[in-house]
């Protein structure tokens, strides 16, 4: 058995490697570093803009 460590650059690929998984020709391991990146949370702000051409401030 090898093991082999790979970037995925797109879904296509990653869904390529889920069908060869399912096939049994290989096997995902979650690595520690991927398991805590996949752990934190992404904050978002989502800020609301408005319109204020037309008016006048002091």
């Amino acid at each position: 058995m090898r093991t082999v460590t790979l970037e995925i650059l797109n879904d296509k690929a990653m869904s390529l490697l889920r069908d060869l998984e399912q096939l049994k020709l290989l096997r995902f391991r979650k690595d520690s570093q991927q398991a805590t990146k996949q752990a934190k949370k992404k904050v978002t702000f989502d800020a609301v803009a408005i319109d204020t051409t037309g008016f006048k401030f002091d």
